[in-house]
């Protein structure tokens, strides 16, 4: 059984380029781009190390923009983001196209490189749009405002200049705590670290009142006659109810 030729790159937006580089200049073939802790998952794949390289990232970056466009270089980091399986390979086939087409490539929606990666943007920007809406900050003791989020994609950098813009002089924090990352915010600058899931969260000794309030208003404002929860699990996962303070009780 003939093996089939797999990357590997460290899981940055950095090391995916830098794949997509040797896919060009080593004239290669590979099925599949992977982070590389995904090193011996199929028996199937010949896996290819690839190292992650300044010169070579830089040079797929500029080629993106000035070939294709910035606008494709936000959609191929957006899916990157997804943490989908296939979205390596699916980013290789889509520059591939856009490079020979240019700056009109996302017109061509029957291109089956095109839309594969357009269903992936899709489903990642749906979620960062949920997720601005459903997106619930508590004020924790020492002033700062935390809020925790379990999302199917690694939205919260996408999530990050919205909250910039809403809130700018309040510090806050954005836990993913599914990924064990956050967006930490200082009223100056963002940035995200890893952080682990806190043992316990001392509230601000109003923000118990303000979100006992919250809930009461939540339900005064039900009207039950019209309640539809099928309805409602369209619009809003069940999956995404439990960091709800709505939902709390």
């Amino acid at each position: 059984m003939e093996s089939k030729l797999a990357y590997l790159y460290d899981g940055s937006f950095e090391g995916l380029l830098t794949a997509v580089y040797h896919a060009y200049y080593d004239e290669d073939d590979p099925v599949a781009i992977l982070p590389d802790w995904e090193e011996g998952s199929n028996f199937l794949f010949t896996y290819k190390k690839i190292y992650t390289a300044s010169d070579k990232w830089e040079k797929v970056y500029d080629a993106v923009e000035s070939k294709i466009s910035h606008a494709a270089l936000k959609r191929i980091f957006n899916v990157y983001l997804s943490e989908y399986e296939d979205s390596g390979i699916i980013i290789l086939r889509y520059l591939k196209s856009g490079f020979k087409i240019g700056a009109k490539i996302d017109d061509y929606q029957t291109n089956p490189d095109v839309r594969d990666l357009e269903e992936l943007y899709h489903k990642v920007r749906i979620e960062v749009h949920r997720f601005l809406g459903l997106a619930r900050f508590k004020q924790l003791q020492n002033g700062i405002f935390y809020c925790q989020i379990e999302p199917d994609h690694n939205i919260i950098a996408l999530m990050a200049p919205h909250f910039v813009s809403r809130i700018p002089s309040e510090r806050w924090i954005i836990h993913d705590i599914s990924r064990g990352t956050a967006v930490f915010y200082d009223t100056r600058e963002w940035t995200i670290r890893q952080i682990e899931k806190p043992a316990g969260i001392v509230l601000n000794e109003d923000e118990e009142s303000y979100q006992d309030m919250w809930r009461e208003y939540y339900k005064s404002a039900t009207i039950k006659s019209r309640r539809n929860i099928r309805q409602k699990k369209s619009y809003m996962p069940v999956r995404y109810w439990k960091n709800l303070i709505e939902k709390g009780d």
